[in-house]
């Protein structure tokens, strides 16, 4: 009988760095993640700050127009 060892059979011809290593899914959303992280959150400053000015310029007191001038 033929003695069996804890050896494994294959072996790494290769790894591939960088830009979607081996193929792998989640080697390939990497370089994503970030951007998109960023993208959103700049994307979210952008539109708080059209929301929140137009509330400001809504938003005025009734006796700020007592001195002003209507000619």
């Amino acid at each position: 009988m033929k003695e069996q060892t804890n050896t494994p059979q294959g072996k790494i011809l290769r790894v591939k760095r960088g830009y979607n290593p081996n193929s792998s899914s989640m080697g390939s959303i990497i370089y994503a993640l970030p951007v998109s992280l960023i993208a959103l959150s700049g994307g979210f400053v952008m539109v708080s700050n059209l929301i929140c000015s137009q509330f400001l310029k809504t938003k005025t007191d009734p006796e700020d127009d007592i001195g002003k001038d209507e000619s």
